[in-house]
């Protein structure tokens, strides 16, 4: 998952406005919200939560003053400094810096409630069948799960323009973005995250669109 995007590469003269919802495009900031919303009354008094791709740390404010236990984990240096920044303000936060491909190595199997692989997280990664069988691992409950949406190529374009995220190329058959900066972004259709699911042993419980540009998916364990 690691990439120059992740450590700041499009932003080295300005702002990171891709964790910046005060530049997302309408559409993009009603995602935003809506999946505050259902987070927060997802996970309301649950025990340990894990965000997987914490990144900045954005959920940490909404989150850890429900939950008993919060861990982030991250593998971008500059998305982690953040993150750690954020956390300090609360005692039952850990961020820890370690591969998505590879959480049961840092935690024990289903030590988690529920687990969080948010933002887009799991359409960057290089495996995404590997990072959900990871999830799987550690997660009891329910693993949530939001990607780009099959279908909003247009939008995508808006949000990479208003941000300020250089676009390489762009594959419009199959939806996928690449970055000036080594991202590769993905998107998909609900058949494809139950068939992505389905490879890793998880089955979809919920789903539903936010904004009209993001999936999300509830998987059970």
């Amino acid at each position: 998952m690691k990439s120059r995007f992740f450590e700041g590469e499009d932003f080295k003269t300005g702002k990171f406005k891709a964790l910046m919802p005060e530049y997302y495009p309408a559409k993009y900031k009603k995602y935003v919200q809506e999946e505050a919303d259902l987070l927060y009354s997802s996970l309301r008094n649950t025990g340990r939560v894990l965000d997987a791709g914490v990144g900045i740390g954005r959920l940490i404010p909404l989150l850890a003053p429900v939950v008993q236990e919060f861990v982030g984990v991250d593998n971008a240096d500059l998305m982690l400094k953040d993150a750690k920044s954020v956390a300090r303000r609360y005692e039952n936060v850990e961020i820890v810096k370690g591969d998505l491909e590879k959480l049961s190595s840092l935690f024990l199997y289903g030590y988690f409630n529920d687990s969080l692989c948010l933002w887009n997280t799991l359409g960057n990664v290089k495996d995404e069948v590997v990072v959900l069988k990871e999830l799987k691992k550690v997660t009891s409950g329910r693993i949530f799960v939001t990607v780009y949406l099959k279908g909003t190529l247009s939008d995508r374009k808006e949000w990479y323009k208003a941000v300020d995220i250089k676009v390489k190329k762009i594959d419009s058959l199959n939806e996928i973005f690449y970055t000036e900066s080594g991202l590769k972004s993905k998107s998909y259709s609900l058949d494809e995250m139950k068939e992505l699911g389905m490879k890793a042993g998880l089955s979809v419980k919920n789903w539903r669109i936010l904004g009209g540009v993001m999936l999300w998916v509830e998987f059970g364990v």
